[in-house]
């Protein structure tokens, strides 16, 4: 380290060149606060890096010792400021207990001003962080994401690896007990790859604290193990410094392996000790948070060793903890709360249906039924949702396959059927498939593009009194429809009436059929259009979905949203019109 005295022509940090004279600004604004306690690192000033290390007076004359780091693009952002010391001098909150990273602002990188100096910085902000005083953000400090962070550093640790736990579990006062684990384990090269769930967890007396009600990914339910292992609740327990780690400190190792039986049966044998702790969750709430370091080697190395005998001592990682209960994966988006115990029916799996299919699993829709009776090929990779994993499958099994792999809340029940077929060859008919899956369903998604098959639903969702959203694209694909069609109003034969009419537009490029071509080797024409503009029916089909399960009371008459994707010129942005839509009296739908 070195004075600013010491500096020599030369020797600046790399954004030095494009903001000439800000370099020597930055230090006679800092030197201003801290004099000559303002140090500079030379090794790291040579490979255009600023680090600087210096004592900072609060206004009540506390003295802190600071380190601040500055990014290759600065000022563009904020510098990086740290404590230095010792991590158990450190302030509970707005500060990493690992390293004594400060937050000294948000996230949003808004927030800092170019036109700032690092003593800027500091002075409005450095006082209020320590003492926990002025205007924050309304967020809470969970101990587990800096246990989490620090995970990432072990060597051994394989990534991928988690525990699942539920927010919702309220351990109460008790302070230790047995917590009982499904996980899957696999040895990476000299690293190991853990993957599980706490099932349940008691206290010292047997008694069950808590149960889990959430779903296995399928990668847990297929092939996993389950053990029985120690818990222990302690007192706020921040990760050390990482070196901490490294040197063996045994006040340290005695809060994390105080398990007297690991499990020896497995190849390499395992000992997980887990320690519980309170901690905020979010702002204004609180909580436990779990930290599980799991130590693995062969079995010998968790045995005494013998006299005159090598030491094998077993290796370290902490399996870092999410959180996967059902308030934890809808409390993002709280709107789509209503999805949570509705069955969905999505007819046709084609580039704009299976989309759909996959987005209400995605937020939370608790059960899907798929029709359709196609098979994915590789040139339908080029708009629809799968790639080439799914070249050959039926497009309701490749849904359901991928659905309940990555959204293991959601059920699929794919229907293999053609809807609108004679069902001479002996299969079932339209009028025996139909009617148990609009029964079962709370909505319907006609994605079918057909509209024939929209009115042969519409006319099923009326007799069985259920919503009806039918969505399709031109064939040109400059515009398009989302139809809300309420079983006492309005259908799709009203819709045409009303076109004929001229009560409502029709979407862009209704009629036009030079959008249509037939790629080789398959047996009709198709459409033309681009994923990225079918995606614009496919999600307004959603939003549309969760308001009409949302609000039922506010969509008492259907709707049509026509959306428009050119002028009649050129492409333009999307925009969308909205129409009510009355019966007509030449249909006589509702009679």
């Amino acid at each position: 380290m070195i004075k600013c005295s010491e500096l020599k022509p030369g020797m600046v940090p790399c954004w030095e060149p494009a903001w000439k004279g800000r370099f020597e600004f930055e230090l006679q604004d800092l030197a201003a606060f801290v004099g000559d306690t303002l140090l500079i690192d030379e090794e790291l000033l040579a490979e255009g890096v600023l680090r600087l290390e210096f004592d900072w007076r609060l206004s009540d004359g506390r003295i802190f010792s600071l380190q601040a780091a500055f990014p290759d693009t600065f000022p563009f952002v904020r510098p990086q400021v740290a404590l230095r010391g010792d991590p158990s001098t450190f302030p509970a909150k707005h500060c990493s207990p690992a390293d004594g990273t400060l937050c000294l602002l948000g996230r949003d990188t808004g927030l800092w001003s170019a036109e700032w100096t690092l003593a800027t910085l500091l002075e409005r902000q450095l006082e209020n962080a320590l003492n926990g005083t002025g205007p924050e953000d309304p967020q809470g400090e969970p101990m587990e994401v800096w246990w989490n962070h620090l995970a990432l550093d072990f060597t051994r640790f394989v990534d991928g690896s988690y525990m699942l736990v539920d927010s919702a579990w309220d351990l109460e006062d008790a302070a230790g007990g047995s917590l009982r684990l499904t996980y899957l384990m696999e040895k990476v090269g000299e690293g190991i790859s853990f993957r599980g769930a706490v099932d349940e967890i008691k206290d010292e007396d047997g008694i069950v604290l808590a149960t889990r009600s959430f779903p296995l990914p399928r990668e847990l339910q297929a092939s996993s193990k389950n053990a029985t292992f120690p818990w222990r609740r302690v007192d706020r327990f921040a990760p050390p410094p990482r070196e901490k780690w490294l040197d063996g400190n045994e006040s340290l190792r005695e809060k994390i392996d105080f398990n007297e039986r690991p499990i020896d049966n497995s190849s390499p044998s395992i000992s997980l000790s887990v320690t519980v702790q309170s901690t905020e969750l979010s702002a204004g709430a609180k909580g436990d948070t779990y930290l599980f370091p799991l130590f693995f080697g062969p079995a010998k190395s968790f045995r005494p060793a013998k006299r005159g005998q090598r030491v094998s001592n077993p290796s370290l990682v902490i399996v870092p903890t999410h959180r996967a209960g059902e308030g934890d994966i809808g409390s993002r988006v709280p709107s789509v709360s209503i999805l949570r115990n509705k069955t969905v029916a999505v007819f046709g799996m084609g580039a704009i249906g299976a989309p759909v299919a996959i987005e209400l699993a995605r937020n939370g829709c608790r059960q899907l039924v798929v029709v359709d009776h196609d098979v994915v090929e590789p040139g339908n990779s080029i708009r629809w949702p799968l790639g080439a994993t799914a070249w050959g499958v039926r497009k309701t099994a490749a849904i359901k396959q991928h659905v309940e792999a990555e959204y293991p809340w959601t059920s699929v029940e794919g229907v293999q059927h053609f809807v609108g077929m004679p069902s001479a060859s002996g299969g079932e008919g339209d009028s025996s498939v139909l009617p148990p899956i609009i029964a079962k369903a709370d909505l319907v998604i006609d994605a079918t593009a057909s509209s024939g098959i929209s009115r042969l639903l519409a006319e099923f969702c009326k007799k069985a009194a259920k919503p009806l959203i039918s969505v399709f694209g031109t064939s040109s694909l400059k515009g398009g429809i989302v139809a809300y069609y309420h079983p006492t109003s309005g259908c799709p034969t009203c819709r045409e009436f009303a076109y004929d009419r001229r009560l409502i537009d029709k979407p862009p490029g209704s009629g036009e059929s030079s959008g249509l071509r037939q790629p080789p080797g398959c047996s009709e024409l198709t459409f033309t259009g681009a994923s990225f503009d079918l995606q614009e029916l496919s999600l307004e089909s959603l939003r549309l979905e969760v308001d009409v399960l949302s609000r039922p009371e506010d969509f008492e008459q259907s709707v049509i949203h026509t959306l428009a994707l050119h002028d009649g010129f050129r492409r333009r942005p999307p925009s969308w019109r909205i129409d009510e839509l009355d019966c007509a009296p030449e249909c006589g739908c509702n009679q």
